[in-house]
């Protein structure tokens, strides 16, 4: 939930008005006026000033998010690895998710979102898809490509098809961009780019 929603909902439910609730945090009321709008973005101080103003208690639990980075991608492809059974779709749609969400972003958050190596997620197959994954929206972005995407490890010494199904491996070689064929990764590129 964004710090927005959080202020509007916490001025709602405790009913009390703009000024009042700035007044009771000890910041000005276009503070509010300007987080409530989503025009700032507060720090966690004034966030529990406000909240705390209103009788709530925050409770902040970090959690991978596969859209924000290449990092909490891997961490949640990791985590849908350990699932039983795995389903490979649920990883290839977080990805076509982080794709989408990247191709609209501006290019410091782009950056951002590649630069990290990302840890592994226990599968030779998926750390170089999401390598792969990393060259291809860098080359497509005329960026340059994140160093850690070129490191041995990933890259697999044949071929791995993303699918299960071999009447579907022709289909996904003949789409799989370059990045993702050099990294030994076959996915079709509308496996990515549809969400």
């Amino acid at each position: 939930m964004r710090s927005s929603e959080v202020v509007r909902e916490i001025r709602h439910e405790s009913r009390l008005s703009l000024r009042d609730l700035a007044d009771a945090a000890g910041v000005a009321v276009s503070t509010v006026h300007r987080i409530e709008r989503g025009d700032v973005s507060p720090t966690l101080d004034t966030l529990e000033r406000i909240a705390g103003a209103a009788g709530v208690a925050l409770r902040v639990e970090p959690r991978a998010d596969h859209r924000l980075s290449l990092v909490g991608l891997s961490r949640c492809i990791a985590s849908d690895l350990r699932s039983d059974p795995v389903d490979r779709s649920t990883p290839v749609r977080r990805a076509a998710e982080f794709v989408h969400r990247f191709l609209g972003s501006s290019d410091d958050e782009r950056r951002r979102m590649i630069a990290a190596r990302p840890p592994t997620t226990g599968s030779d197959g998926w750390d170089a898809l999401v390598a792969a994954v990393a060259e291809w929206l860098a080359v497509r972005s005329e960026m340059s490509v994140p160093g850690w995407a070129h490191d041995p490890d990933r890259y697999l010494p044949g071929g791995w098809w993303v699918t299960d199904l071999p009447s579907m491996r022709a289909w996904e070689y003949a789409g799989s961009p370059m990045s993702f064929k050099v990294h030994g990764v076959y996915i079709h590129r509308d496996s990515l780019a549809n969400v």
